[in-house]
């Protein structure tokens, strides 16, 4: 199962979202919902640095990203941040209503 988990701060801004683990829909190379989530979490990490221009830091291994949005951006940063990663939540949900079993979307504040 692929668990996707994105932590809020009180405001409702996101700190960082991590993808972890592997959907096993299909064998290795044929499994569209693990590649459907790693094209989409990815594209989201390059979207917060090319168009929200926001230096975030990510770590990427076989079945693992981690994104963290930096404290430090500006209102017009956040909010594009924001408008990013909710566009992702939204391709993820529709992904899961699709193929239930393999997807969890946790989100959270702390």
């Amino acid at each position: 199962m692929i668990t996707i988990k994105v932590i809020r701060n009180k405001e409702k801004n996101v700190v960082s979202f991590s993808v972890q683990g592997h959907a096993n829909a299909d064998e290795a190379g044929k499994d569209i919902v693990c590649a459907s989530i790693s094209i989409l979490s990815q594209t989201i990490v390059l979207a917060l640095d090319q168009v929200g221009k926001i230096d975030v830091t990510y770590e990427m291994d076989e079945g693992w990203l981690l994104c963290q949005i930096p404290d430090n951006i500006d209102d017009i940063q956040r909010e594009r941040a924001n408008i990013i990663i909710d566009t992702m939540i939204i391709g993820i949900k529709g992904t899961s209503e699709m193929y239930p079993d393999y997807i969890k979307l946790q989100d959270e504040e702390v």
